[in-house]
Protein backbone atom coordinates (compact mmCIF):
# COMPACT_ATOMS: atom_id res chain seq x y z
CA UNK A 1 0.00 0.00 0.00
CA UNK A 2 2.75 2.38 0.88
CA UNK A 3 4.52 1.78 -2.40
CA UNK A 4 1.28 2.36 -4.34
CA UNK A 5 0.76 5.70 -2.57
CA UNK A 6 4.29 6.80 -3.41
CA UNK A 7 3.75 5.92 -7.05
CA UNK A 8 0.56 8.01 -7.18
CA UNK A 9 1.98 10.91 -5.19
CA UNK A 10 3.62 12.80 -8.11
CA UNK A 11 0.31 12.68 -9.96
CA UNK A 12 -1.59 13.97 -6.94
CA UNK A 13 0.90 16.78 -6.44
CA UNK A 14 0.67 17.77 -10.09
CA UNK A 15 -3.12 18.14 -10.13
CA UNK A 16 -3.19 21.45 -8.16
CA UNK A 17 -0.51 22.87 -10.44
CA UNK A 18 -2.49 21.91 -13.54
CA UNK A 19 -5.60 23.43 -12.02
CA UNK A 20 -3.81 26.72 -11.27
CA UNK A 21 -2.35 26.80 -14.78
CA UNK A 22 -5.82 26.30 -16.26
CA UNK A 23 -7.30 29.05 -14.13
CA UNK A 24 -4.52 31.41 -15.17
CA UNK A 25 -5.09 30.72 -18.87
CA UNK A 26 -8.87 30.90 -18.73
CA UNK A 27 -9.30 33.66 -16.19
CA UNK A 28 -11.95 36.36 -16.84
CA UNK A 29 -9.19 38.94 -17.31
CA UNK A 30 -7.61 36.88 -20.07
CA UNK A 31 -11.01 36.47 -21.73
CA UNK A 32 -11.63 40.22 -21.48
CA UNK A 33 -8.27 40.95 -23.14
CA UNK A 34 -9.20 38.64 -26.00
CA UNK A 35 -12.44 40.49 -26.75
CA UNK A 36 -11.42 43.95 -25.64
CA UNK A 37 -10.75 45.32 -29.12
CA UNK A 38 -13.61 45.19 -31.65
CA UNK A 39 -13.02 44.17 -35.23
CA UNK A 40 -15.05 47.10 -36.56
CA UNK A 41 -15.23 50.58 -35.03
CA UNK A 42 -16.84 53.95 -35.61
CA UNK A 43 -14.65 57.02 -35.38
CA UNK A 44 -15.95 57.72 -31.87
CA UNK A 45 -15.10 54.21 -30.69
CA UNK A 46 -11.67 54.44 -32.32
CA UNK A 47 -10.85 57.68 -30.52
CA UNK A 48 -12.07 56.24 -27.22
CA UNK A 49 -9.73 53.29 -27.72
CA UNK A 50 -6.94 55.73 -28.50
CA UNK A 51 -7.31 57.39 -25.10
CA UNK A 52 -8.20 54.38 -22.98
CA UNK A 53 -6.28 51.42 -24.41
CA UNK A 54 -3.51 52.69 -26.66
CA UNK A 55 -0.01 51.89 -25.35
CA UNK A 56 1.23 54.94 -27.22
CA UNK A 57 -1.03 57.27 -25.25
CA UNK A 58 -0.19 55.40 -22.05
CA UNK A 59 3.49 56.06 -22.74
CA UNK A 60 2.68 59.76 -23.15
CA UNK A 61 0.79 59.83 -19.86
CA UNK A 62 3.71 58.20 -18.08
CA UNK A 63 5.63 61.46 -18.48
CA UNK A 64 3.29 62.92 -15.87
CA UNK A 65 4.60 60.43 -13.31
CA UNK A 66 8.16 61.59 -13.91
CA UNK A 67 7.09 65.23 -13.51
CA UNK A 68 5.19 64.41 -10.30
CA UNK A 69 8.30 62.68 -8.98
CA UNK A 70 10.13 65.97 -9.39
CA UNK A 71 7.47 67.64 -7.21
CA UNK A 72 8.08 65.03 -4.52
CA UNK A 73 11.83 65.54 -4.76
CA UNK A 74 11.43 69.33 -4.56
CA UNK A 75 9.31 69.06 -1.42
CA UNK A 76 11.88 67.05 0.52
CA UNK A 77 13.89 69.04 3.08
CA UNK A 78 17.66 68.50 3.35
CA UNK A 79 18.77 65.84 5.79
CA UNK A 80 20.42 66.75 9.09
CA UNK A 81 23.97 65.48 9.66
CA UNK A 82 25.38 63.89 12.74
CA UNK A 83 29.09 63.55 13.28
CA UNK A 84 31.18 61.83 15.92
CA UNK A 85 34.86 62.39 16.73
CA UNK A 86 37.30 60.95 19.30
CA UNK A 87 40.61 62.31 20.52
CA UNK A 88 43.11 59.88 22.10
CA UNK A 89 46.19 61.04 23.98
CA UNK A 90 49.33 59.90 22.20
CA UNK A 91 52.04 61.53 24.36
CA UNK A 92 53.00 60.37 27.84
CA UNK A 93 51.64 63.34 29.75
CA UNK A 94 48.47 65.28 29.29
CA UNK A 95 49.06 68.85 30.25
CA UNK A 96 45.36 69.78 30.20
CA UNK A 97 43.63 67.07 32.17
CA UNK A 98 44.21 63.61 33.55
CA UNK A 99 41.98 61.76 31.09
CA UNK A 100 43.32 60.17 27.92
CA UNK A 101 40.18 60.34 25.74
CA UNK A 102 38.00 63.21 24.53
CA UNK A 103 34.85 62.55 22.46
CA UNK A 104 32.62 64.87 20.46
CA UNK A 105 29.12 64.47 19.01
CA UNK A 106 27.70 67.17 16.69
CA UNK A 107 24.30 67.55 15.02
CA UNK A 108 24.16 69.81 11.94
CA UNK A 109 20.86 71.04 10.43
CA UNK A 110 20.70 72.97 7.11
CA UNK A 111 17.98 75.63 7.11
CA UNK A 112 16.48 77.02 3.87
CA UNK A 113 15.89 80.53 5.11
CA UNK A 114 15.78 82.26 1.68
CA UNK A 115 12.61 80.54 0.39
CA UNK A 116 14.43 77.89 -1.64
CA UNK A 117 11.99 75.18 -0.59
CA UNK A 118 8.88 76.99 -1.78
CA UNK A 119 10.55 78.08 -5.01
CA UNK A 120 11.62 74.50 -5.75
CA UNK A 121 8.12 73.13 -5.17
CA UNK A 122 6.47 75.83 -7.26
CA UNK A 123 8.92 75.35 -10.14
CA UNK A 124 8.27 71.59 -10.09
CA UNK A 125 4.49 72.09 -10.04
CA UNK A 126 4.65 74.51 -12.96
CA UNK A 127 6.72 71.96 -14.83
CA UNK A 128 4.00 69.37 -14.19
CA UNK A 129 1.41 71.73 -15.67
CA UNK A 130 3.66 72.32 -18.68
CA UNK A 131 4.14 68.58 -19.13
CA UNK A 132 0.37 68.02 -19.03
CA UNK A 133 -0.08 70.64 -21.75
CA UNK A 134 2.66 69.03 -23.84
CA UNK A 135 0.91 65.67 -23.52
CA UNK A 136 -2.41 67.16 -24.60
CA UNK A 137 -0.70 68.70 -27.63
CA UNK A 138 0.86 65.32 -28.49
CA UNK A 139 -2.53 63.68 -27.99
CA UNK A 140 -4.16 66.17 -30.37
CA UNK A 141 -1.57 65.29 -33.02
CA UNK A 142 -2.19 61.59 -32.38
CA UNK A 143 -5.95 62.06 -32.73
CA UNK A 144 -5.43 63.95 -35.99
CA UNK A 145 -3.29 61.12 -37.38
CA UNK A 146 -5.76 58.45 -36.23
CA UNK A 147 -8.77 60.32 -37.62
CA UNK A 148 -7.01 60.95 -40.93
CA UNK A 149 -6.24 57.23 -41.29
CA UNK A 150 -9.84 56.44 -40.42
CA UNK A 151 -11.09 58.76 -43.18
CA UNK A 152 -8.60 57.19 -45.59
CA UNK A 153 -9.88 53.72 -44.73
CA UNK A 154 -13.51 54.78 -45.14
CA UNK A 155 -12.69 56.28 -48.53
CA UNK A 156 -10.88 53.12 -49.64
CA UNK A 157 -13.79 50.97 -48.47
CA UNK A 158 -16.19 53.07 -50.52
CA UNK A 159 -13.82 52.92 -53.50
CA UNK A 160 -13.97 49.14 -53.18
CA UNK A 161 -17.78 49.35 -53.22
CA UNK A 162 -17.71 51.45 -56.40
CA UNK A 163 -15.32 49.06 -58.13
CA UNK A 164 -17.32 46.05 -56.97
CA UNK A 165 -20.50 47.56 -58.41
CA UNK A 166 -18.64 48.26 -61.64
CA UNK A 167 -17.44 44.65 -61.71
CA UNK A 168 -21.03 43.43 -61.45
CA UNK A 169 -22.04 45.86 -64.17
CA UNK A 170 -19.21 44.52 -66.31
CA UNK A 171 -20.73 41.05 -65.99
CA UNK A 172 -23.99 42.54 -67.22
CA UNK A 173 -22.18 44.06 -70.21
CA UNK A 174 -20.51 40.70 -70.89
CA UNK A 175 -23.96 39.11 -71.15
CA UNK A 176 -25.04 41.84 -73.59
CA UNK A 177 -21.93 41.34 -75.75
CA UNK A 178 -22.37 37.54 -75.66
CA UNK A 179 -25.96 37.94 -76.79
CA UNK A 180 -24.94 40.12 -79.69
CA UNK A 181 -22.13 37.72 -80.58
CA UNK A 182 -24.60 34.83 -80.76
CA UNK A 183 -26.79 36.98 -83.02
CA UNK A 184 -23.81 37.66 -85.24
CA UNK A 185 -23.61 41.35 -84.34
CA UNK A 186 -20.40 41.20 -82.27
CA UNK A 187 -16.94 39.91 -83.10
CA UNK A 188 -14.63 37.65 -81.01
CA UNK A 189 -12.57 40.79 -80.44
CA UNK A 190 -15.50 42.32 -78.59
CA UNK A 191 -15.70 39.29 -76.30
CA UNK A 192 -11.94 39.37 -75.66
CA UNK A 193 -11.97 43.12 -75.05
CA UNK A 194 -14.78 42.93 -72.48
CA UNK A 195 -13.04 40.00 -70.77
CA UNK A 196 -9.77 41.94 -70.45
CA UNK A 197 -11.64 44.97 -69.12
CA UNK A 198 -13.30 42.81 -66.44
CA UNK A 199 -10.00 41.25 -65.34
CA UNK A 200 -8.28 44.65 -65.19
CA UNK A 201 -11.13 45.94 -63.06
CA UNK A 202 -10.85 42.93 -60.73
CA UNK A 203 -7.13 43.60 -60.27
CA UNK A 204 -7.85 47.20 -59.40
CA UNK A 205 -10.48 46.10 -56.89
CA UNK A 206 -8.01 43.75 -55.20
CA UNK A 207 -5.48 46.57 -55.00
CA UNK A 208 -7.97 48.84 -53.21
CA UNK A 209 -8.89 46.04 -50.81
CA UNK A 210 -5.21 45.58 -50.05
CA UNK A 211 -5.01 49.30 -49.32
CA UNK A 212 -7.94 48.93 -46.88
CA UNK A 213 -6.10 46.17 -45.03
CA UNK A 214 -2.85 48.15 -45.03
CA UNK A 215 -4.56 51.22 -43.57
CA UNK A 216 -6.14 49.09 -40.85
CA UNK A 217 -2.69 47.78 -40.00
CA UNK A 218 -1.34 51.33 -39.89
CA UNK A 219 -3.97 52.19 -37.28
CA UNK A 220 -2.83 49.31 -35.07
CA UNK A 221 0.82 50.28 -35.47
CA UNK A 222 0.11 53.95 -34.79
CA UNK A 223 -1.69 53.12 -31.54
CA UNK A 224 0.78 50.43 -30.50
CA UNK A 225 -1.89 47.69 -30.58
CA UNK A 226 -0.14 44.70 -32.08
CA UNK A 227 -2.16 42.61 -34.50
CA UNK A 228 -5.22 44.86 -34.42
CA UNK A 229 -6.63 45.73 -37.85
CA UNK A 230 -10.00 47.39 -37.31
CA UNK A 231 -12.56 47.89 -40.04
CA UNK A 232 -14.00 51.39 -40.29
CA UNK A 233 -17.76 51.66 -39.80
CA UNK A 234 -19.75 54.47 -41.41
CA UNK A 235 -19.62 56.57 -44.54
CA UNK A 236 -17.67 59.66 -45.49
CA UNK A 237 -19.38 62.60 -43.84
CA UNK A 238 -18.43 66.27 -43.74
CA UNK A 239 -17.69 67.94 -40.39
CA UNK A 240 -19.11 71.30 -41.49
CA UNK A 241 -16.11 73.28 -40.29
CA UNK A 242 -16.59 77.00 -41.08
CA UNK A 243 -14.04 78.40 -43.52
CA UNK A 244 -13.67 81.55 -41.42
CA UNK A 245 -10.10 82.36 -40.43
CA UNK A 246 -10.89 84.99 -37.80
CA UNK A 247 -13.50 82.87 -36.07
CA UNK A 248 -11.22 79.86 -35.95
CA UNK A 249 -8.27 82.00 -34.81
CA UNK A 250 -10.32 83.28 -31.87
CA UNK A 251 -10.90 79.66 -30.90
CA UNK A 252 -7.23 78.82 -31.45
CA UNK A 253 -6.08 81.54 -29.05
CA UNK A 254 -8.34 80.07 -26.42
CA UNK A 255 -8.14 76.32 -27.03
CA UNK A 256 -5.16 75.33 -29.19
CA UNK A 257 -3.14 72.81 -27.11
CA UNK A 258 0.17 73.84 -28.71
CA UNK A 259 -0.40 77.46 -27.69
CA UNK A 260 -1.41 76.37 -24.19
CA UNK A 261 1.72 74.24 -23.94
CA UNK A 262 3.84 77.23 -24.99
CA UNK A 263 2.14 79.46 -22.40
CA UNK A 264 2.66 76.95 -19.62
CA UNK A 265 6.23 76.44 -20.72
CA UNK A 266 6.82 80.18 -20.31
CA UNK A 267 5.21 80.12 -16.85
CA UNK A 268 7.41 77.17 -15.88
CA UNK A 269 10.46 79.07 -17.12
CA UNK A 270 9.47 82.04 -14.93
CA UNK A 271 9.22 79.73 -11.93
CA UNK A 272 12.60 78.25 -12.81
CA UNK A 273 14.11 81.73 -12.93
CA UNK A 274 12.69 82.55 -9.50
CA UNK A 275 14.07 79.30 -8.15
CA UNK A 276 17.50 80.17 -9.51
CA UNK A 277 17.32 83.55 -7.73
CA UNK A 278 16.50 81.83 -4.45
CA UNK A 279 19.20 79.23 -4.92
CA UNK A 280 21.83 81.98 -5.10
CA UNK A 281 21.48 82.51 -1.36
CA UNK A 282 23.80 80.31 0.68
CA UNK A 283 22.18 77.75 2.98
CA UNK A 284 23.32 78.10 6.61
CA UNK A 285 23.72 75.05 8.80
CA UNK A 286 23.07 75.30 12.54
CA UNK A 287 25.21 73.03 14.71
CA UNK A 288 24.76 71.76 18.25
CA UNK A 289 26.85 69.17 20.05
CA UNK A 290 28.60 67.93 23.12
CA UNK A 291 32.26 67.35 24.02
CA UNK A 292 33.11 65.12 27.00
CA UNK A 293 36.11 63.45 28.62
CA UNK A 294 36.36 60.24 30.64
CA UNK A 295 38.98 60.70 33.45
CA UNK A 296 37.94 62.87 35.08
CA UNK A 297 34.49 63.08 33.45
CA UNK A 298 33.70 66.46 31.98
CA UNK A 299 31.03 67.60 29.54
CA UNK A 300 30.62 70.81 27.63
CA UNK A 301 28.02 71.89 25.07
CA UNK A 302 28.71 73.23 21.61
CA UNK A 303 26.67 75.50 19.33
CA UNK A 304 27.60 77.17 16.08
CA UNK A 305 26.65 78.00 12.53
CA UNK A 306 28.37 77.44 9.20
CA UNK A 307 27.62 78.99 5.83
CA UNK A 308 29.27 79.08 2.42
CA UNK A 309 30.92 82.35 1.50
CA UNK A 310 29.62 83.32 -1.97
CA UNK A 311 32.94 84.65 -3.20
CA UNK A 312 33.50 82.60 -6.35
CA UNK A 313 30.26 80.70 -6.92
CA UNK A 314 27.37 83.12 -6.57
CA UNK A 315 24.90 81.05 -8.60
CA UNK A 316 25.96 82.63 -11.89
CA UNK A 317 25.58 79.35 -13.79
CA UNK A 318 22.09 78.62 -12.52
CA UNK A 319 20.92 82.16 -13.20
CA UNK A 320 22.35 82.14 -16.73
CA UNK A 321 20.73 78.78 -17.48
CA UNK A 322 17.35 79.85 -16.09
CA UNK A 323 17.47 83.17 -17.98
CA UNK A 324 18.30 81.30 -21.18
CA UNK A 325 15.38 78.91 -20.64
CA UNK A 326 13.10 81.88 -20.02
CA UNK A 327 14.17 83.52 -23.27
CA UNK A 328 13.78 80.24 -25.15
CA UNK A 329 10.27 79.76 -23.77
CA UNK A 330 9.33 83.31 -24.80
CA UNK A 331 10.64 82.81 -28.33
CA UNK A 332 8.97 79.41 -28.53
CA UNK A 333 5.60 80.91 -27.62
CA UNK A 334 5.96 83.65 -30.24
CA UNK A 335 7.06 81.11 -32.85
CA UNK A 336 4.18 78.78 -31.97
CA UNK A 337 1.66 81.58 -32.27
CA UNK A 338 3.02 82.66 -35.66
CA UNK A 339 3.16 79.07 -36.89
CA UNK A 340 -0.40 78.31 -35.83
CA UNK A 341 -1.71 81.54 -37.34
CA UNK A 342 -0.07 80.87 -40.70
CA UNK A 343 -1.03 77.19 -40.56
CA UNK A 344 -4.64 78.08 -39.84
CA UNK A 345 -4.75 80.57 -42.72
CA UNK A 346 -3.36 77.94 -45.07
CA UNK A 347 -5.77 75.25 -43.79
CA UNK A 348 -8.82 77.52 -44.12
CA UNK A 349 -7.79 78.63 -47.61
CA UNK A 350 -7.27 75.01 -48.68
CA UNK A 351 -10.60 73.99 -47.13
CA UNK A 352 -12.45 76.73 -49.02
CA UNK A 353 -10.83 75.76 -52.32
CA UNK A 354 -11.48 72.05 -51.89
CA UNK A 355 -15.07 72.65 -50.80
CA UNK A 356 -15.72 74.81 -53.88
CA UNK A 357 -14.08 72.27 -56.20
CA UNK A 358 -16.15 69.43 -54.78
CA UNK A 359 -19.41 71.41 -55.03
CA UNK A 360 -18.74 72.35 -58.67
CA UNK A 361 -17.86 68.75 -59.52
CA UNK A 362 -21.09 67.47 -57.97
CA UNK A 363 -23.13 70.07 -59.85
CA UNK A 364 -21.49 69.76 -63.26
CA UNK A 365 -20.44 66.11 -63.40
CA UNK A 366 -21.94 63.78 -60.79
CA UNK A 367 -25.55 64.71 -61.55
CA UNK A 368 -25.13 63.54 -65.18
CA UNK A 369 -23.87 60.02 -64.41
CA UNK A 370 -27.26 58.33 -64.71
CA UNK A 371 -27.87 59.80 -68.17
CA UNK A 372 -24.40 58.69 -69.30
CA UNK A 373 -25.10 55.11 -68.26
CA UNK A 374 -28.52 54.89 -69.93
CA UNK A 375 -27.41 56.56 -73.15
CA UNK A 376 -24.31 54.41 -73.59
CA UNK A 377 -26.08 51.10 -73.00
CA UNK A 378 -29.07 51.98 -75.20
CA UNK A 379 -26.79 53.09 -78.04
CA UNK A 380 -24.90 49.79 -78.01
CA UNK A 381 -28.08 47.70 -77.86
CA UNK A 382 -29.43 49.48 -80.92
CA UNK A 383 -26.17 49.05 -82.79
CA UNK A 384 -25.50 52.76 -82.96
CA UNK A 385 -22.43 52.63 -80.75
CA UNK A 386 -19.34 50.45 -80.57
CA UNK A 387 -18.11 48.33 -77.66
CA UNK A 388 -15.29 50.78 -77.07
CA UNK A 389 -17.82 53.57 -76.62
CA UNK A 390 -19.80 51.42 -74.18
CA UNK A 391 -16.66 50.58 -72.19
CA UNK A 392 -15.62 54.21 -72.25
CA UNK A 393 -18.97 55.24 -70.81
CA UNK A 394 -18.66 52.63 -68.04
CA UNK A 395 -15.09 53.67 -67.31
CA UNK A 396 -16.10 57.34 -67.21
CA UNK A 397 -18.84 56.62 -64.67
CA UNK A 398 -16.43 54.68 -62.48
CA UNK A 399 -13.70 57.30 -62.67
CA UNK A 400 -16.22 60.05 -61.92
CA UNK A 401 -17.44 58.28 -58.78
CA UNK A 402 -13.86 57.61 -57.68
CA UNK A 403 -12.91 61.22 -58.31
CA UNK A 404 -15.90 62.30 -56.22
CA UNK A 405 -14.61 60.13 -53.36
CA UNK A 406 -11.15 61.69 -53.78
CA UNK A 407 -12.65 65.17 -53.49
CA UNK A 408 -14.72 64.20 -50.44
CA UNK A 409 -11.69 62.67 -48.71
CA UNK A 410 -9.55 65.72 -49.50
CA UNK A 411 -12.20 68.08 -48.11
CA UNK A 412 -12.65 66.11 -44.89
CA UNK A 413 -8.87 65.96 -44.40
CA UNK A 414 -8.78 69.74 -44.88
CA UNK A 415 -11.51 70.06 -42.25
CA UNK A 416 -9.48 67.94 -39.83
CA UNK A 417 -6.43 70.10 -40.48
CA UNK A 418 -8.43 73.27 -39.78
CA UNK A 419 -9.80 71.72 -36.59
CA UNK A 420 -6.30 70.77 -35.45
CA UNK A 421 -4.89 74.23 -36.10
CA UNK A 422 -7.81 75.91 -34.34
CA UNK A 423 -7.59 73.62 -31.31
CA UNK A 424 -11.16 72.39 -31.78
CA UNK A 425 -10.21 68.83 -32.69
CA UNK A 426 -10.27 67.40 -29.16
CA UNK A 427 -13.35 69.44 -28.29
CA UNK A 428 -15.07 67.96 -31.34
CA UNK A 429 -14.17 64.48 -30.16
CA UNK A 430 -15.41 65.00 -26.61
CA UNK A 431 -18.76 66.60 -27.46
CA UNK A 432 -21.80 65.45 -29.37
CA UNK A 433 -20.58 67.28 -32.48
CA UNK A 434 -19.19 63.97 -33.67
CA UNK A 435 -21.91 61.39 -34.22
CA UNK A 436 -21.29 57.71 -34.72
CA UNK A 437 -21.32 57.36 -38.45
Amino acid sequence: MKNDYLKKRPILLGLPLLLLWGLADFSPAAADDAVALPEAVTVRQLLDITREKSPRYAALRQRIEAANAEVVAAGVLPNPKISYGRYDLLTQHNTMYDGNVQQQVTLELPVLIAGQHGARVEAAEKRVAATEADIEAEYARLVHSVWTLFVKQLANQQRAVVLDETAHYMQHLTEIVSGRAQAGNASPYDLLRIELEAKSLQTRLETVRNDVSATAGELGVLLGLSGWKPQALGTLSYLNVPADTEKLWAEAERMNPDLEAARRGEVAADAGLERARRERWPVPSFQVGSVFTDKPYGNTSFAGVSVDLPIFDRGQGGMARAASEKQSALLERELTMARIRSGLERAVDLLGRRRETRANFEKNVVEKLTDLKNMGEASYRLGKGSLLELLDASRSRTETRLTHLDLMQAEIEAELEALRESGLLINTVETDAVKDR
